[in-house]
């Protein structure tokens, strides 16, 4: 199957956004023989190594700069700008979606080389992130989007979790967002998403939209256990660092989970790792909590902590962190938030609750009990092992690709 895959960043696996385009790009490939040419843009902080990775698996035309992951001014501007390019006004023009919460990604040179490439080949289906949608909505060929997750629930909890301007920011994102996706996703054959809430939320919005739901899947071979001496008691979280909802997530464990975990285990170490922390994260640095910026391999803070938390009580869609923490064999704790999507079950697999209290309960119990950590890690990796590799979920997409192909023949 011929495909023309379109992404607004390079895909990486050290971006949640394009990692999964990245590998299944590989598998897809590799699996099935498929002939994928990929146009995308660029961004400073995607590693070379992975372009050339890549390029073994897919044809590259020359990425695009872009000015993601620049200063949020920069890409303010950039926005501002591109909302009023006559260009890009004439294409909303055309296809009829006026709220283009995505112009912060619109560029007259990136259309033209896309209408060019579509011009010159003849493709059996579109394959884009969402922040590309837009490039390709008159398209006369068969086209999926893969936003993920329902992006208005996201903003929709933001806005509840935030005071003054903020919140009326929010709020505004919010209701254009709703809109935007109704507009957008019924012009596409499939919208893939994460979950089933994701996919219950966007069809409650517009019953036309086509959901499937796909989960993100974790390198199995990449992410395995590692033989390291444990450092205890510790527990490890990895997310970006620098995100409002990371914020909470981190000061709602600080403030209501960690002290009963520290009354019952006074050495305790907690290891906040992540890129570009907020300053309300490292403000919480001391001796026993270890807030480490970026780091390039997660791995051994993974596999030297006692435990992985996810104490996260804002976000939607599936957590990536939390799939590769499982696939290393570590025990895990989550809220209901940080396992949506995830078929675990819970006692074999994970623990998993929403009261402070039990969580960390839980915690306590496991670093009490090094039998029930080897149990609960080896049952996770098991798990990951059967449902969620990134060869699972090529398999699903080929299916997927193939049906709607099928169905437009």
């Amino acid at each position: 199957m011929k495909v023309l895959a379109l992404s607004h960043d390079f895909p990486s696996p050290s971006f949640s956004d394009t990692l999964p385009m990245f590998y299944l790009i590989k598998h897809l490939s590799s699996l099935y023989d498929y002939e994928i040419t990929l146009i995308t843009f660029l961004s400073e902080k995607v590693e070379s190594r992975y372009i050339g990775e890549l390029g073994h698996y897919c044809s590259i035309e020359t990425p695009i700069r872009t000015c993601r992951n620049k200063p949020i001014y920069r890409q303010i501007f950039r926005t501002i700008k591109n909302a009023f390019d006559i260009r890009n006004l004439s294409k909303k023009a055309t296809i009829g979606i006026y709220p283009n919460l995505l112009d912060c990604y619109y560029s007259y040179e990136m259309h033209k080389k896309i209408e060019n490439t579509l011009k010159k080949e003849k493709y059996d289906i579109i394959y884009s992130s969402r922040p590309m949608a837009n490039y390709i909505l008159d398209a006369g060929i068969p086209k999926v989007i893969q936003p993920f997750d329902a992006v208005h629930e996201w903003h929709r909890q933001v806005c509840l979790a935030t005071r003054g301007a903020k919140k009326l920011v929010y709020r505004m994102t919010y209701i254009l967002t709703k809109v935007y996706e109704r507009q957008l996703y019924t012009k596409f054959d499939a919208c893939l998403v994460v979950t089933q809430n994701d996919k219950k939320l966007l069809n409650l919005l517009c019953p036309e939209i086509n959901c499937i739901v796909l989960p993100n899947g974790v390198d199995t071979e990449y992410f395995r256990p590692m033989n390291l001496q444990e450092e205890y008691p510790s527990l490890v979280f990895v997310s970006n660092m620098s995100g409002h909802p990371t914020i909470d997530n981190v000061l709602y464990f600080y403030n209501n989970i960690y002290p009963t975990i520290r009354k019952e285990i006074p050495e305790i170490k907690v290891y906040l790792v992540g890129r570009d922390p907020a300053k309300e994260i490292v403000a919480l640095k001391s001796d026993q909590i270890i807030v480490t910026g970026y780091v390039d391999d997660v791995r051994p803070y993974l596999a030297k902590s006692s435990i992985f938390i996810a104490p996260m009580i804002l976000g939607t869609g599936i957590k990536n962190k939390v799939l590769e923490a499982m696939a290393m064999g570590k025990p895990v704790v989550t809220t209901s938030v940080a396992i949506q999507g995830i078929d675990a079950v819970q006692g074999r697999d994970v623990f998993t609750t929403d009261n402070p209290h039990e969580f960390a309960e839980y915690v306590v119990e496991l670093l009490n009990n090094k039998r029930l950590r080897e149990k609960l890690g080896r049952n996770a990796r098991r798990f990951i092992e059967n449902k969620y590799s990134w060869k699972k979920m090529a398999e699903k997409l080929d299916q997927i690709f193939k049906d709607i192909v099928g169905i437009k023949k």
